[in-house]
């Protein structure tokens, strides 16, 4: 495990360098806010940071016991985060002809029934809540117009 962390830790912190270099090409300050290459200098030097303390941790540790599990995870874990993504494309697919609200409550109500292993009538009714306060968070507090389905709304 540390050997992945050290090259996780090498990639990031390349990237960071990156987030550095580039955020030179635009304003630091605009006048007497922060400009636009503000937010990606520090990102970059957070990140940098971050990836150096990574690095070093790997070198001042004792040998783990996670050393000697495999790096890739078993076929049943493999095939949560496939039906996750499976879910996130259907969603992304339905989303224009069902619409918003009613994609997120079916969303919802699969995920928790299939992965979660919820009853039905609870996956049911946390998908009635959830979609029902993103609705009414984006329509309302944020006055943002959500995709519309074929009923409506």
């Amino acid at each position: 495990m540390r050997k992945g962390d050290r090259i996780f830790g090498l990639i990031c912190l390349g990237l960071s360098f990156w987030l550095i270099f580039e955020s030179r090409r635009f304003d630091y300050l605009t006048r007497y806010t922060p400009g636009p290459g503000f937010l990606p200098f520090w990102l970059g030097v957070c990140l940098g940071l971050l990836s150096l303390y990574l690095i070093f941790n790997t070198f001042v540790r004792k040998g783990d016991k996670d050393d000697d599990k495999p790096i890739l995870p078993r076929k049943r874990f493999l095939l949560r985060v496939g039906l996750i993504l499976l879910f996130i494309a259907a969603f992304a697919f339905f989303m224009d002809t069902l619409g918003f609200t009613l994609t997120v409550l079916v969303s919802v109500t699969l995920i928790l029934f299939t992965l979660e292993h919820y009853k039905i009538f609870k996956s049911i009714f946390y998908g009635l809540i959830f979609s029902g306060s993103v609705f009414l968070i984006f329509r309302y507090w944020l006055e943002v117009d959500l995709p519309k389905g074929w009923l409506g709304f």
